[in-house]
């Protein structure tokens, strides 16, 4: 009962996180990618899960953060704050690692999915 809230949560805040994304410039990858999290984790409402889907989309947001990284270790070294600050040519790094902090969120959700199906299944 607990996975299922959890799912219904994820669903409704990966939902929202897509809709947010609408008047962003780049916002057909991140609708996108949000609502492929929605769908994956409103599908394991319902404990269905779909392997060839689930594990390329955990590996295009892993493969896609460590793209992002060097975005965050600019960050870092820029002592820069996240929240609050606008994004500008010169700071590209703000919105990199304002990315894959987001891709971060999808990964983790993705992979409790996973980790769901393999317990929903090694119980049968």
């Amino acid at each position: 009962m607990l996975y299922k809230v959890i799912n219904i949560v994820l669903t409704l805040l990966f939902a929202l996180f897509s809709y947010f994304q609408l008047n962003d410039p780049d916002a057909f990858s991140w609708v996108f990618l949000y609502g492929f999290v929605a769908v994956m984790t409103g599908m394991a409402i319902f404990n269905r899960y779909n392997l060839a889907f689930l594990i390329p989309g955990i590996a295009i947001f892993t493969l896609y953060f460590f793209y992002l990284t060097p975005g965050i270790l600019d960050w870092i070294i820029s002592d820069d704050n996240l929240v609050g600050v606008e994004m500008t040519d010169d700071k590209p790094y703000i919105e990199k690692t304002r990315e894959a902090f987001g891709l971060l969120m999808g990964l983790t959700a993705l992979l409790f999915v996973l980790a769901q199906q393999y317990w929903f299944y090694k119980t049968k």
